[in-house]
């Protein structure tokens, strides 16, 4: 049986994205930019997980050194979104390439 093709969103879809934005912005008053965290995490679980459909293992590697590189960052005391995805940005292209150009890929323009 093969899977589904294209790009996959639903209503639940909706309401998550929609309740991450509502706490990312509730919580940006109490933590500060710290709460870009849940926009940070939301966005790419709906980029790998609905638009490229990123396998699993590659989710985990790319969850993996994102917790690294977010701790990383606020060990250093130098804490900036600009540098967290500075690092992050070729790891998450390297994972949607990497899918992409897979014979399993069933993601956006397959």
């Amino acid at each position: 049986m093969s899977k589904p093709r294209g790009l996959r969103f639903s209503a639940t879809d909706a309401v998550v994205l929609a309740l991450g934005a509502v706490a990312t912005w509730w919580l940006h008053s109490r933590v500060g930019t710290y709460a870009w965290l849940i926009a940070v995490a939301l966005g790419h679980f709906f980029l790998f997980c609905n638009v490229f459909r990123i396998r699993r293992s590659y989710e985990l590697i790319w969850a993996g050194i994102f917790a690294i590189n977010f701790a990383a960052w606020l060990a250093s005391g130098s804490f900036g979104w600009l540098g967290v995805l500075a690092v992050q940005a070729p790891v998450t292209i390297a994972v949607i390439v990497a899918e992409i150009r897979s014979d399993r890929y069933h993601g956006i323009w397959s």
